[in-house]
């Protein structure tokens, strides 16, 4: 394969959008993934209004929903449960997300980046990063038939996901101290999904996250602490994960008549964490730059936004030759999610005593403030003058 200037591993939603972004300015991209598209991820195939805006952004639309042309649900807000205490939240000045089957819109924003220009290689598994000195100058690859490749480019970008290749070859990542694995499943038939996201907490830290998704069909999540997940071993992982989710007394009615579509996907830990680095020839996105938890559902909003944030950082370097943009773009990423990634770990903590967060469950939900902030937090929801960052079009 020839050089490039940016080689982008993982066309998920970070990728496609910065490949999107960069080739629409003239950059040369190469896009790779080990899958082949449309593939089916483990995710709670919600996008909150911080996603939804960032979508509208990155296409070139003003009213967000000419964007879609496949089947989605809107979705006004959430819904959190935990035994008798229930807190609802709307979202603010009529700001939504949508619930949608997450390999639809991969293959959506895929479709957008190799009409931009890029070079999407599918089926194509980067296994390591090629190095001169301390910087990174490319990547070894094998290609859909299993032979070697190497791949130079100015600048290698790890969208790759919370295993990360480009991260561990980097070796700058880590796992944390939170141990929790999540099973997903799509279910037909489900009764009274109501336009919101639920999510329903239980014993030893277990959430059920359900989404309408579309066509009348939801998403199911059912996340679990490392004990719990590992009763998993040698059993039948749907029937075990029906059997948590029905342990919820407000679902077991609710569940009683579903059908599930496919296979029930699982992902985790929820922890992993990046250590601070700054490393020539080479940025991190979306998980792959940090992962955490993520309870609030903001996953496909940071990934959009933080290649909004990279893009015009990496067309910077290439122009002049200097890599003090990208380390700016380090600096701009952890302030933008700073808020956000406070708020996930004190949910995280406060749900795994149930007493003090039913407690804040009700003191919340008594103060409308305090309520429409929190909705207004945890959705990401777009500030009036929250433009998409600008990419100047190469010379």
């Amino acid at each position: 394969m020839n050089n490039y200037d940016v080689i982008v591993v993982g066309a998920g939603p970070s990728g496609s959008t910065l490949a999107k972004l960069l080739a629409g300015s003239g950059v040369r991209v190469l896009m790779l993934d080990a899958e082949s598209f449309p593939r089916r991820k483990p995710c709670g195939e919600s996008l909150n209004p911080g996603a939804v805006a960032a979508l509208g952004r990155v296409a070139g639309y003003t009213n967000v929903e000419q964007v879609f042309d496949f089947p989605y649900s809107h979705l006004n807000g959430w819904r959190v449960v935990s035994g008798r205490t229930t807190l609802e939240a709307a979202y603010p000045k009529g700001d939504f997300g949508i619930g949608c089957r997450r390999e639809v819109i991969d293959q959506w924003m895929a479709q957008q980046a190799t009409r931009a220009g890029a070079i999407f290689e599918q089926c194509t598994r980067v296994e390591r990063l090629i190095w001169e000195g301390e910087r990174v100058t490319g990547v070894i690859a094998r290609s859909p038939e299993g032979r070697p490749l190497t791949i130079r480019a100015a600048i290698v970008a790890g969208s790759d996901g919370l295993r990360s290749v480009v991260a561990r070859s980097a070796k700058v990542n880590r796992y944390g101290p939170l141990r929790k694995a999540a099973f997903t499943m799509r279910l037909n038939g489900m009764q009274g999904l109501s336009g919101k996201v639920e999510l329903f907490t239980g014993s030893h830290g277990k959430v059920i996250g359900l989404a309408p998704i579309g066509g009348g069909q939801a998403n199911m999540t059912v996340a679990l602490d490392s004990n719990h997940a590992s009763a998993l071993a040698g059993r039948e992982r749907t029937a075990y994960v029906l059997q948590e989710a029905k342990a919820i007394p407000e679902l077991f009615d609710r569940l009683m008549e579903v059908e599930i579509e496919g296979d029930v996907l699982a992902c985790g830990p929820f922890d992993r964490p990046v250590l601070p680095h700054f490393i020539e020839g080479m940025v991190l996105l979306g998980d792959a730059a940090g992962y955490y938890d993520p309870l609030t559902g903001q996953g496909i909003y940071r990934a959009l936004r933080s290649s909004e944030l990279a893009a015009p950082a990496l067309l910077q370097s290439l122009q002049s030759g200097r890599s003090e943009p990208i380390r700016q773009y380090s600096v701009d990423r952890d302030d933008e999610f700073e808020l956000g990634t406070k708020l996930q770990h004190f949910i995280e903590r406060l749900n795994r005593q149930p007493l003090l967060w039913r407690s804040a469950l009700r003191l919340v939900g008594a103060v409308p403030l305090l309520r429409n902030k929190l909705a207004e937090v945890i959705g990401d929801c777009p500030k009036e003058a929250e433009p998409c960052i600008p990419v100047m079009k190469s010379p």
